[in-house]
């Protein structure tokens, strides 16, 4: 009976170690393997003295975060940064794209806004640059991007450059007015226009990033002095100024010198210089047949030969020291503009028409653009 009982004892202790040990197994165990899982662990170093051990302590969940990483673009082999003094300001392809991109952003910074008169005389870029073997830490961009940012921002890359701009100043111009017999009262004739003085200035201009930070002016000077305006006011009177004048009206102008005079036409002096009932009548009239030749008063250059309102068919001779004769009335011209001819030699002739027994030519003698009396130099 004793034994029996032992074994009964002994299989009783058994089996109740082995249900222990299988809720040891499996409960405690699942829930081992959820919190590894889940909850993170802390390892905690046992105090001195105190049995080590590993303690599982469960901490609060935290809240999960989804983190995306984008992948780095893939650089071209011969990508390079661009450094502005040893700083990296973005990547390009290549260095022939960076020497381009430099190249036009340089010129449009140096060359914009030049206005007429103005004039580039240097240009820089400031900061130092230079590339080297792009590494991903600053963004790739085209040739079009990069140009678009420095110009939107030249702060970036800063450009200095110095404008010459030439101005040129005109001064006034002074009128003096001078009385002369050789014009009739009441009448004005500008003897020379004059001419406003001039001063060139030249100012120096310093931009950078394209504003304006200094005016110098660095040359003032008087290219020209200037010269008045003559006007002459006339004073010549006719004693009789209801008829026709004499022979002897107005004053004569300067010497002829060598220069010789000609009648135009052989024929009848009709009509003098002067005042001709209240009108002033500035040369001599001629009466000469139909067809007769109409010659060249004096040796001269025609200047002009055509038909002029109000005296019909008209030649103008010059000749020297400012001598002028100015036929009107002709018929058939015989020469040309700018043709040279000899005293006596003909230019035209006399109107034929039928019917005419006689026909009148005047004529006019100008020294220096103004009328003078004829008879005081005809031959």
């Amino acid at each position: 009976m004793s034994k029996q009982r032992t074994w009964l004892l002994i299989g009783a202790f058994l089996t109740a170690l082995i249900l222990i040990a299988a809720v040891f197994l499996l409960l405690p165990n699942r829930a081992k393997l959820k919190l590894s899982a889940l909850e993170p662990r802390v390892i905690v170093t046992p105090t001195p003295g105190l049995e080590e051990d590993t303690v599982s302590t469960p901490l609060p969940s935290p809240t999960m975060v989804h983190i995306i990483q984008t992948p780095k673009p893939v650089l071209p082999d011969t990508a390079v940064n661009l450094l502005i003094d040893g700083t990296p300001l973005f990547a390009l392809d290549s260095r022939e794209t960076a020497k381009l991109l430099l190249d036009a952003y340089f010129q449009r910074c140096a060359y914009e806004n030049i206005g007429e008169n103005s004039f580039l005389l240097k240009a820089a870029i400031v900061p130092e640059l230079s590339t080297v073997i792009a590494d991903g830490s600053v963004e790739l961009l085209s040739y079009e991007e990069a140009l678009t940012k420095l110009l939107k921002n030249r702060s970036l890359i800063s450009v200095q450059r110095t404008l010459e701009h030439a101005e040129l100043k005109l001064g006034t111009v002074e009128t003096t007015e001078e009385k002369t017999m050789l014009l009739p009262a009441g009448s004005k004739l500008i003897r020379r226009l004059g001419a406003p003085s001039r001063t060139i200035t030249l100012t120096e201009w310093r931009y950078k990033d394209g504003i304006a930070y200094k005016e110098t002016v660095t040359l003032e000077k008087q290219i020209f002095s200037g010269s008045s305006r003559t006007v002459l006011i006339g004073t010549y009177t006719s004693a009789l100024p209801d008829r026709e004048p004499d022979p002897a009206q107005g004053i004569p102008g300067k010497d002829k010198g060598k220069l010789t005079f000609l009648k135009p036409v052989r024929g009848t002096l009709l009509s003098y210089f002067g005042m001709r009932y209240g009108q002033m009548h500035y040369g001599v009239d001629i009466t000469a047949k139909p067809g007769a030749n109409v010659v060249a008063p004096c040796e001269g250059t025609v200047v002009f030969c055509r038909e002029r309102a109000g005296y019909g068919t008209v030649i103008e001779i010059r000749h020297e020291n400012g001598f002028v004769s100015r036929i009107a009335g002709c018929g058939a011209l015989a020469v040309e503009f700018d043709e040279h001819v000899k005293a006596g030699q003909t230019v035209a002739k006399m109107p034929d028409d039928a019917g005419m027994t006689s026909v009148v030519l005047h004529y006019e003698l100008m020294i220096d653009g103004i009328p003078v009396n004829p008879m005081y130099y005809l031959e």
